[in-house]
């Protein structure tokens, strides 16, 4: 990102996670209203493309020597999103 800092970079990626959060949350509450089945369908794909990003992050080591530790710990921060927006028990636990 030309011209930011080290913590202007940081607060566009915090708050740029925020809102693709909440509309994700949006997405998912409006489908499921609308169309049960489709958002089952949705959430299955959605889940399936994280877990093939992952699971290429960790085969390529693309973030380095700690690939394998930064794809789990977005996993779970993805895990929690996608639970709570879909009404299921979170079955990560907080640190």
């Amino acid at each position: 990102m030309a011209g930011l800092a080290q913590l202007e970079e940081q607060a566009v990626e915090r708050l740029t996670l925020r809102l693709v959060e909440d509309a994700y949350y949006d997405l998912a509450a409006v489908v499921q209203a609308a169309k049960p089945q489709a958002a089952a369908a949705l959430l299955a794909v959605m889940e399936q493309r994280v877990t093939d990003v992952l699971t290429l992050l960790c085969r390529t080591r693309s973030e380095g020597e700690r690939s394998e530790v930064i794809a789990l710990a977005v996993g779970e921060r993805i895990a929690e999103i996608m639970d709570q927006a879909h009404g299921r028990p979170s079955h990560v636990r907080a640190a």
